[in-house]
């Protein structure tokens, strides 16, 4: 997990406007398109080995991103639940 500020972080989102980059989180894998918002969360679930998770998740992939997207519009109200600090730096 990088934070986007982070200097390794600039040439991975490359592909994505400057715009977007900020707008959202993105998973980056090797030989794979930078995945956003709720596609990155099914992304996620295959490359932590959970393919079933991942299947259903692709297959509602209509629900996973209107979930995100209430998600991302309280994110002032749900912040208290994350302590504060920086992430940790869990990129090679």
């Amino acid at each position: 997990m990088l934070p986007l500020e982070d200097a390794a972080a600039g040439p991975l989102l490359e592909p994505l406007p400057e715009e977007e980059r900020f707008a959202s989180w993105h998973l980056v894998r090797p030989d794979r398109p930078v995945a956003s918002r709720g596609a990155a969360g099914v992304d996620l679930l295959e490359a932590l080995g959970y393919p079933r998770a991942s299947g259903a998740a692709a297959h509602a992939v209509g629900p996973v991103e209107r979930l995100y997207g209430l998600v991302a519009r309280h994110r002032d109200k749900l912040g208290h639940l994350v302590p504060d600090g920086s992430a940790p730096r869990r990129y090679p």
